[in-house]
């Protein structure tokens, strides 16, 4: 495993113990001050993609979130470096926070990191647009 196929793991591992509190609590060991992320829907319920910058844009993200899903995991199924890049293929669950239905779906995330820092990640439904993107 890589430096960088580690830090994604560690990022997803606090994500799922404790969502953004546990993020913003490693903030400073996990992420580039300024960091970015785009996810698939959140924050956009669905329109065009947002991207969140910085802390306080992943802290905006989990507040966002919050209002959409009552927690959730990510759970990683396979890892690989491609060039500069981090590809993760993952099952990403949550609960609808009015329905209480239960989501899930098979995403694709690309991260990108410099410095022993994640520097940008963004959150695809495919593996041929998230390869796209680590390729570019």
């Amino acid at each position: 495993m890589t430096d960088a196929e580690d830090l994604v793991r560690r990022m997803l591992d606090a994500h799922n113990q404790g969502g953004g509190d546990a993020l913003l609590d490693a903030f400073d060991d996990l992420f580039a001050p300024d960091v970015e992320w785009t996810p698939i829907i959140v924050g956009t319920a669905g329109s065009d993609r947002v991207t969140y910058r910085g802390r306080a844009g992943v802290e905006r993200y989990y507040r966002e979130r919050a209002e959409v899903f009552g927690g959730g995991e990510v759970h990683i199924l396979s890892l690989e470096q491609l060039g500069g890049a981090v590809v993760a293929h993952a099952l990403s669950t949550a609960r609808g926070r009015a329905s209480g239905a239960r989501v899930e779906e098979d995403i694709w995330l690309v991260y990108w990191s410099r410095g022993g820092r994640l520097i940008r990640g963004k959150a695809f439904r495919s593996r041929h647009d998230a390869l796209e993107a680590a390729r570019a």
